[in-house]
């Protein structure tokens, strides 16, 4: 791929608090219009590496380029490109929702003539609009949120930062805010910091696993979970399982692996097209049949333990 397709560079990046560290030379390079994942474990460095990104916190060393441009030399510029909503975002809760988007508008340099209905668009898109006169503090947490995203797009930054975004929302809230977030793909390039790996599943291109500071996998969540296994697992509960049935269930086409655990048989598939063969093997000797397929939460279970 052509470097001039990246927009975010980050090389050799290492950053420490005391004796904890929280990035270990650290590489990692995002598409422009790509979403892409970071997840880990807690105090596996993904606040730190996008704050860093953000130009919040300094590196020990190393350089993240954005757009050819460095956070040493133009962090102004760099500001000026990125929206990031933190997993708390600080919102001055004695402001009115549209009071505090224009004031955020003016620090970012939105032109005043475009203020007003910069403030009613992103008011639509996030569904405020009928709260905009409301003041922050009486916001539940997932209208807090919105207005955290809202003032996140003020400036119609080329890159949008989401650590957290759906933490602790009830499940129709943080519906509706991945939803939101999936509608941004491709006209925006997005760094989605979460915990859900679902979240991760579902919206990302691609999934960074991040642990003790480093990236230990990576690539499209179904590369991912191909890793692990086929990409589906035959569940086949039988009377009287014996090697001969797994030796003829070897001979099929999808079949990448067989596994007996009693009378229990696990069969790895790079398909289902020879489900209904396999079954045929054991006549009527088969008790119950389930399909499962990997997940995410798979795969970061067995990259991190």
């Amino acid at each position: 791929m052509n470097s001039n397709d990246f927009i975010i560079k980050i090389d050799s990046l290492n950053k420490s608090f005391g004796k904890i560290k929280a990035l270990d030379n650290l590489n990692l390079e995002i598409k422009k219009g790509e979403l892409l994942g970071i997840i880990g474990p807690n105090g596996a460095g993904k606040t730190t590496a996008i704050r860093i990104t953000s130009c919040i916190l300094q590196p020990d060393s190393g350089d993240i380029l954005i757009d050819d441009m460095s956070i040493h030399s133009d962090q102004i510029k760099i500001k000026s490109m990125i929206g990031y909503l933190p997993e708390e975002p600080n919102l001055y809760e004695r402001f009115k929702a549209r009071d505090l988007l224009k004031y955020f508008a003016e620090l970012y340099g939105v032109p005043k003539d475009r203020i007003e209905d910069r403030i009613n668009e992103l008011l639509k898109l996030v569904n405020m609009s009928h709260r905009a006169d409301d003041r922050i503090n009486t916001f539940s947490k997932g209208l807090r949120q919105r207005i955290g995203i809202a003032r996140a797009l003020i400036h119609d930054p080329k890159i949008i930062i989401f650590d957290e975004p759906t933490m602790g929302l009830d499940p129709a809230t943080a519906h509706n805010i991945r939803e939101f977030i999936r509608s941004l793909k491709g006209e925006k390039t997005i760094i989605l910091c979460t915990h859900y790996m679902d979240e991760a599943d579902s919206l990302c291109d691609r999934v960074a696993i991040l642990n003790q500071g480093k990236i230990i996998d990576m690539g499209t969540p179904e590369y991912l979970k191909s890793k692990i296994h086929g990409d589906i697992i035959l569940e086949l509960k039988v009377r009287n399982p014996n090697n001969n049935d797994a030796d003829l269930i070897r001979g099929f086409d999808s079949v990448e692996g067989v596994n007996i655990k009693g009378n229990l048989f696990l069969i790895s598939l790079k398909s289902k097209k020879d489900i209904r063969g396999i079954i045929n093997v054991f006549n009527n000797d088969i008790l119950s049949v389930n399909t499962m397929e990997p997940t995410l939460e798979d795969v970061f279970i067995q990259t991190v333990k």
